[in-house]
């Protein structure tokens, strides 16, 4: 809920009044009116009546005018029937027919909205100034507030509320006809919320030692809150007000001044003179920078003092700024002490510099911190929101596919790609070529004694591991038994690790290699799907086979720990235990051959049931892919597997070897094409920089990636975009409990969100490189500054 400010201007210039009300963007209405010459008469005779009524206790000087006759009068009756003179008086002036513009614009304004309407009234000469403006009803939106014809202080600086307790400087002034216990019980009734420090003359104290006292006091490098003054005062407006110290002494507010204004820019926000006639105190205050004090227009008594001060400081306490504490303290005393004080409801006014804040007191205590992060209605709904988006899979996916093209140009642009190294992974690649070379019509399903070739030849270059990336279920009988023998004679020789594919039949059940290619107990067999863009989890589910590519790092564990020497490990035989099994019973009896993260988490497991993929490891496509894998043309190698290989520069023997289709169209398990995946951004962005004139990205590729990714322990664990967005939400919370305060810095508020956004992208993007964990940016920092976002509204005076 935003606030609209108006200006009215009032001046009187003989006998006439300009009114002049501004707001907006230059908006503006002026009328002239002339001055009821009796309206200052009516003034004068409540002013008679006022003092009368409250002849003892007045605190101020009186003048002669306020003597009252020795013989018995009814005050009471005549402070009231004077009141409802002026003020019919005053209304019927105000109800002019030459302020019906000016009237009805802040009518229709008060009632365009919900939104308080704040009045800024400024009024020219004093003698029209005392007048009781705050009377002057528009509706209840509309909220009057006083403001001096003169400041010099083009801005006023708004420091923070302080938080926790408020520091109050509580000056007792002369206490001569006076007695200020009403105002230490008000005020240590509010000990919780307010930090008291009290300052007075004590008897005997000589007045320039009082005077250095009270000033040194206003200075405190600590600062203060809240300034008090009790006891008497009196406009002077040569020297901006003085209030009386201590007996036969006074100070004025310009011999005040250096003290003051060093305690406005150590935070001092709001001022209170519970003293008579002060009008020109508040126009010294506020000329100087003050952003609000609160005075008495006329002398007041000392019981209405009390009452005034113990009722608005139940209001602060109650959280209500000091404009809302003022006019609800004002309409008690009209509605509830009217008998016992009348017209005492008229005195008080507020003035405010335009560009200032009303204070409020900061609540204490953990319930009040915790309450301060209670969230609101807007904030709910955003998080919400962001929240449901993040668990969109089209979009997540969306997101995650940009955010690691990103992450592979940061890693190109700092050069923080890893040394070159051999990949660990051959990609051996059966392209469209290839079956030309072959003189094969036939795409689908795939020629077992191209396969048969191209495993002997893998057999021949020393092959210890081998992956085949094709379903072999179906006879294919001219060529089922050369495959057959192959795969045996590689056992058999070089004890070759040979792991096949498979997929679930849309009857549930797994599918087998054909029984003539190969029987189960010799190969191990992995799961063939390929999530968008993630490494496959290995399954505890039972019958739920190991990933392909996990088969394939388990069996180049196991080959390189046999060929450093270790006997007792598991290894393929044409005859005995099944190859699986032997796996399996390795691995319940020893550490665990590949990193915790390759294992399905089970809050992974969980996500699943809402189409998600928390923690489960990303293929990290900011490593360019020559080093993860050397892509080898099948018919290449079928043609000079020497001259395919680098002439010997490429050992097979530490590698795993994947046979894989190679971008042709028909590849694919339950339809053609299907192999062929969209390029990922990260792979294009490697592929422009390193000129590989390639389109789609393969099957093939993706279990290069994971297999490199298992082998190397390169996982990247990315957390949920939903678990950011609720961090964010109360970074976001924290953010703006803190800065209200400060919306007079809103550019140094954004400047610090904007560069906290950037620093935390470039952590974030560091992370991923040196941590392995994948922290989402473009979420989380929009729920950052959506719900940072009332802080960025220029009128927006109501969180505070």
């Amino acid at each position: 809920m935003s606030q609209i400010m108006y200006r009215l201007n009032i001046h009187k210039i003989d006998q006439s009044c300009l009114f002049e009300l501004t707001w907006g963007q230059g908006q503006r209405i002026t009328a002239s009116l002339a001055f009821p010459a009796q309206l200052l008469g009516l003034y004068e005779a409540w002013r008679r009546a006022y003092l009368g009524y409250y002849k003892q206790g007045l605190r101020g000087r009186v003048a002669a005018a306020g003597q009252v006759a020795a013989v018995a009068v009814d005050w009471h009756s005549q402070v009231v029937q004077a009141e409802a003179r002026l003020l019919s008086e005053f209304h019927k002036w105000l109800k002019h027919g030459d302020l019906f513009d000016l009237r009805g614009e802040l009518m229709t304004a008060s009632h365009s909205g919900s939104a308080k309407m704040e009045l800024f009234l400024t009024c020219t000469p004093l003698e029209i100034a005392r007048l009781p403006w705050e009377t002057w009803e528009f509706g209840q939106q509309v909220q009057i507030v006083r403001a001096p014809a003169t400041i010099r202080a083009a801005t006023v600086s708004r420091q923070p509320f302080r938080r926790g307790k408020a520091r109050v400087l509580a000056i007792l002034g002369d206490e001569t006809g006076l007695n200020f216990a009403g105002e230490r019980t008000a005020l240590n009734a509010q000990k919780r919320l307010l930090d008291l420090h009290y300052v007075g003359w004590q008897p005997g104290e000589e007045a320039a030692a009082l005077k250095q006292r009270i000033c040194q006091t206003i200075a405190d490098p600590l600062g203060w809150d809240v300034l008090f003054f009790a006891g008497h005062s009196n406009e002077a407006a040569w020297v901006d007000g003085q209030v009386a110290i201590a007996p036969q002494t006074a100070i004025s507010i310009k011999e005040l001044s250096p003290y003051l204004q060093q305690a406005q820019r150590q935070g001092l926000q709001f001022a209170l003179f519970n003293s008579c006639s002060g009008l020109d105190i508040a126009n010294g205050l506020i000329n100087l920078g003050l952003s609000q004090v609160a005075i008495m227009r006329e002398p007041i008594h000392n019981e209405v003092a009390q009452t005034f001060l113990t009722q608005l400081l139940q209001r602060l306490g109650q959280k209500e700024d000091v404009q809302a504490a003022l006019l609800g303290t004002c309409q008690f005393l009209k509605l509830e002490q009217h008998l016992t004080y009348p017209s005492a409801y008229l005195v008080p006014s507020l003035f405010r510099h335009p560009d200032s804040v009303p204070y409020q007191v900061q609540p204490v205590g953990w319930r009040s911190r915790l309450g301060r992060w209670r969230p609101q209605k807007r904030e709910v709904l955003t998080v919400a929101t962001l929240a449901l988006l993040s668990l969109v899979p089209p979009l997540h996916n969306l997101l995650m596919d940009q955010r690691i093209e990103v992450q592979a140009r940061y890693r190109g642009l700092t050069a923080q790609v890893p040394p070159p190294v051999a990949p660990p992974v051959v990609l051996l690649q059966i392209d469209q070529e290839t079956f030309a070379r072959q003189g094969l019509r036939d795409y689908k399903p795939i020629n077992r004694g191209l396969l048969a070739d191209i495993l002997a030849g893998l057999n021949q270059q020393g092959a210890q591991v081998i992956g085949i990336d094709y379903i072999l279920d179906l006879a294919q009988e001219e060529h089922d038994q050369t495959l057959n023998q192959v795969i045996r004679q590689g056992i058999e020789q070089n004890q070759i690790w040979t792991v096949f594919i498979t997929a679930r039949n849309p009857d549930g059940r797994w599918i087998q290699p054909y029984g003539a290619v190969t029987p189960p107990e010799w190969i191990l067999q992995g799961d063939a799907r390929v999530p968008h863009w993630y490494l496959r989890p290995r399954s505890s589910r039972a019958g739920q086979p190991i990933p392909f590519s996990y088969q394939l790092a388990l069996a180049h564990h196991l080959q390189q720990q046999a060929r450093s020497g270790d006997l007792d490990l598991p290894r393929p035989r044409v005859t005995g235990q099944p190859l699986d099994s032997q796996v399996q019973g390795y691995l319940r009896e020893n550490e665990p051959l590949l990193p915790p993260r390759a294992d399905l988490h089970w809050v992974t497991r969980l996500s699943y049931k809402l189409h998600q993929r928390w923690l489960q490891p990303l293929l990290d496509f900011s490593i360019p892919p020559d080093q993860v894998y050397t892509p080898v043309l099948a018919w290449e190698f079928l043609a000079d597997p020497a001259a395919a290989l680098g002439q010997g520069t490429i050992s097979l023997a530490d590698k795993v070897v994947v046979i894989a289709a190679g971008g042709y169209y028909e590849a694919g398990l339950s339809r053609d094409g299907e192999d062929n995946l969209p390029l990922p951004p990260g792979m294009g962005y490697w592929r422009n920089r390193l000129n590989i004139d390639r389109v789609g990205f393969t099957g093939g590729e993706a279990h290069a990636y994971m297999i490199h990714h298992l082998l190397t322990q390169r996982l990247v664990l990315p957390i949920p975009d939903l678990v950011l967005v609720l961090v964010a939400a109360l970074v976001g919370k924290g953010w703006v409990i803190y800065c209200t305060p400060r919306s007079g810095q809103r550019w140094h508020i954004i400047a610090g969100l904007a560069a906290g956004t950037a620093l935390y992208g470039v952590l974030s993007l560091q992370l991923y490189i040196s941590g392995a964990v994948l922290l989402p940016w473009l979420l989380p920092s929009l729920t950052v500054w959506l719900v940072c976002w009332p802080i960025f509204k220029e009128n927006n005076r109501e969180q505070h």
